[in-house]
C-alpha cells in the first residue's frame, strides 16, 4: 500500500502525519523526539526519544515513499530492535525501552515508570503492520530482526499479564501472538492468541462494551487491533470477531458522539483531557481517516495542543482505514437531536453509565463501580459551548474515594462516600470557562459563561479558588457519610 491508495481524507491524515514526525525526528540517533505536549512528566520538548512513536513514523515513511524515505524508516528500524530488552528471568523480557534516554531495568524496576510492559505490544504490531504491508522496503536482514524482535516480544510476555478486560492491550496481543505464529508456524501462538481473542469478545458480549470504556484514547487503540484482526490476519475468529466488534464500538460513538461540541460525551473510563479540540485522542484519528479532519474530534495539528505524540500514529490509522456505519457518521456531521444513554458496562461490579446530550451541552456520568473519581477515571463531566466563539467549556467532579454519578435530562447528580481506610474526603468540582471567576459560583446557583446551573450539596463549600485565569475549583466540606452534590442545568 502507498499514500495513493488511500481516500482524500486519509491521505491528509498520512501526510499530517508523517510531516509532524519529520519535525521531531533525530538523524543522529533515528527515533523521534518528544514534541511540545507530549507526556506531562516531560516538561521540555526535545528532551528524550521516543520509541513506539518512532516505529508509527518508521511506517509513515515507508508509505510516503518520498526519497530518502526508505532510508530513514530502516534507520529508525534498525534503532527500535536496539532497545529492546533481552532479559530472560525478568519482568521486562522482551520489552523495549520505555525512553531511548531510559536506564536499563534492575531489581526492584517499577512498572510504567522504569518500564512500559506494553511496548511489547504497540511495537510489535506495527513491525507486523511494516511486514504486511511493505515486506519489499525493508532488506531481508532487517526484516529478520523485526522478526526476531516480534519473538522475544511475544515470548517474553510474563503469563496472565494481560487480562481480557485490558481491551486495547489484549486485542493487540491476540492479533500479534496469531500474526507471529502463522509467520513462523508456531501453531501454539496461533492458538494462543485466539484463545484470548476469544476470552476478550465473551467479555464484551456479556454488555456489548468493553470495560475501558469510552475512552477518547484508548478506542482508538481498540479500533486500530480490531482493524488488524478484521484486515491483517488469516484466522476466521479474529477476521469475523474483528468486523463484528469494529461495527459495535462505532455504534457507541455515536451514541456519545456530540457533532455541535466534536467531542465525545463522557462519561470516560481513562481520558488524558476534557476537550478532543484540545487534547489528541486516537478515536479522534479514525474519524479524520474516514469522514475528514473538519468533522473529527481533534484539535488542529498547526495550533498547541496536548497529548501531541498520538499524532505520530496517523498514517497506520490511515492505511487501516475504519468502516464508519451511516447512522455514526452522520452523527459526526451534525448533531442529530437531544437523546439520554444510558448503557451497562460490567455486572462485577455493575458499572452503568449514562449521558444527556442536548444543543450545546454534554452530561456524562457512571456509577456503581465505586471507583475514585480521579486520575484518567472521569466518572462525572460536563462540556458546553461557551461564548463568545463556541470553545468548549467543562466541569469534573474529582474525589479521592468510592464515587457514583448519573447523568439525567439536563441533571447531573453525584455521590461520594468517604474512603474505606482513611475516612472522610473532599470533594472537589474543577471548572474550566473562558473568563470565569470565583462570583460566579454561589452556594446554590452558578452563573458560569454559557451555562446557568442550580446547585444542591449536602456537604458545605469549603472554598473557591482561582487555579489558572479560565479554571476553577471549588471544594466541598468532607463528610462521614454519602454525600450527594446535584447540578441542574436552567438556562445556557
Amino acid at each position: 500500500m502507498m499514500l495513493a491508495d488511500l481516500g482524500p481524507s486519509a491521505q491528509d491524515l498520512a501526510r499530517t502525519s508523517a510531516a509532524w514526525g519529520d519535525r521531531w525526528w533525530d538523524p543522529a540517533v533515528g527515533l523521534l523526539w518528544n514534541p511540545e505536549g507530549a507526556f506531562e512528566e516531560l516538561p521540555e520538548a526535545r528532551s528524550v526519544h521516543l520509541v513506539p512513536q518512532s516505529a508509527w513514523y518508521a511506517f509513515a515513511c515507508l508509505l510516503r515513499g518520498e526519497d530518502g524515505d526508505r532510508d530513514r524508516a530502516r534507520q529508525t528500524i534498525e534503532a527500535l530492535v536496539a532497545t529492546q530488552y533481552d532479559e530472560p528471568g525478568t519482568v521486562w523480557h522482551g520489552t523495549f525501552a520505555k525512553f531511548l534516554e531510559s536506564p536499563t531495568p534492575t531489581a526492584g524496576a517499577r512498572e510504567w515508570i522504569d518500564y512500559d510492559p506494553n511496548w511489547r505490544q504497540f511495537i510489535g504490531t506495527t513491525f507486523g503492520l511494516i511486514l504486511h504491508e511493505h515486506p519489499a522496503d525493508v532488506p531481508e536482514r532487517l526484516r529478520t530482526s523485526m522478526v526476531a524482535a516480534m519473538d522475544l516480544a511475544v515470548s517474553g510476555e510474563p503469563e496472565g499479564r494481560v487480562a481480557p478486560w485490558y481491551s486495547n492491550i489484549a486485542l493487540m496481543k491476540a492479533w500479534l501472538e496469531v500474526d507471529h505464529g502463522a509467520r513462523t508456524g508456531r501453531d501454539d501462538l496461533v492458538q494462543a492468541g485466539e484463545a484470548l481473542a476469544t476470552e476478550v469478545v465473551a467479555l464484551f458480549d456479556r454488555h456489548g462494551a468493553f470495560e475501558e470504556y469510552n475512552s477518547p484514547t484508548y478506542y482508538g487503540i481498540d479500533l486500530y487491533a480490531l482493524r488488524l484482526w478484521r484486515t491483517r490476519s488469516t484466522s476466521q475468529v479474529l477476521s469475523a470477531e474483528g468486523a463484528r466488534l469494529e461495527e459495535a464500538v462505532w455504534e457507541d460513538v455515536g451514541r456519545f458522539h456530540h457533532a455541535g461540541l466534536r467531542n465525545l460525551a463522557g462519561p470516560w473510563s481513562r481520558t488524558y483531557g476534557m476537550d478532543m479540540l484540545a487534547y489528541l485522542g486516537t478515536l479522534g484519528l479514525f474519524s479524520w481517516a474516514a469522514l475528514g479532519r473538519e468533522v473529527a474530534p481533534v484539535p488542529d495539528p498547526d495550533e498547541p495542543y496536548e497529548h501531541a505524540h498520538d499524532l505520530f500514529m496517523g498514517a497506520c490509522v490511515a492505511a487501516l482505514g475504519a468502516d464508519i456505519p451511516a447512522a455514526v457518521a452522520e452523527a459526526h456531521a451534525r448533531f442529530t437531536g437531544s437523546r439520554l444513554v444510558r448503557r451497562q458496562i460490567s455486572s462485577d461490579p455493575a458499572r452503568v453509565a449514562t449521558a444527556w446530550l442536548d444543543d450545546d451541552l454534554a452530561i456524562g456520568a457512571e456509577g456503581g463501580g465505586g471507583i475514585p473519581a480521579w486520575g484518567q477515571f472521569h466518572p462525572a463531566v460536563v462540556q458546553w459551548a461557551a461564548p463568545p466563539d463556541g470553545t468548549v467549556a467543562w466541569l469534573r467532579v474529582r474525589h479521592r474515594a468510592p464515587f457514583a454519578a448519573e447523568a439525567g435530562e439536563g441533571t447531573l447528580t453525584c455521590i461520594a462516600d468517604p474512603h474505606p481506610k482513611h475516612g472522610p474526603q473532599a470533594m472537589v468540582v474543577e471548572v474550566r470557562a473562558p473568563g470565569i471567576d470565583p462570583g460566579m459560583v454561589a452556594s446554590d446557583h452558578w452563573s458560569l459563561p454559557g451555562l446557568e446551573a442550580d446547585v444542591a450539596a449536602d456537604a458545605p463549600v469549603a472554598g473557591v479558588e482561582q487555579r489558572e485565569p479560565d479554571t476553577l475549583a471549588v471544594r466541598y466540606e468532607p463528610l462521614d457519610r454519602p454525600a450527594r452534590w446535584t447540578l441542574r442545568v436552567i438556562g445556557r
